[in-house]
């Protein structure tokens, strides 16, 4: 499931995530994509992710 999720892949771009956050829950998890307890996490957040790009408010 940790294709579905976007994926930060350097300090600036965690930063900006942060920082363009408001109003919203921001979930940052950080492990390996191979790892079995990561890919459960990312299968609970992934359950539960809505698309920005898709939303109306």
């Amino acid at each position: 499931m940790s294709f579905l999720l976007p994926k930060l892949s350097s300090k600036k771009a965690v930063d900006q995530a942060i920082k363009s956050t408001a109003e919203k829950v921001l979930v940052l998890r950080f492990g390996r994509d191979e790892d079995p307890v990561c890919l459960q996490l990312d299968d609970i957040c992934g359950s539960s992710v809505r698309n920005p790009m898709t939303d109306q408010q």
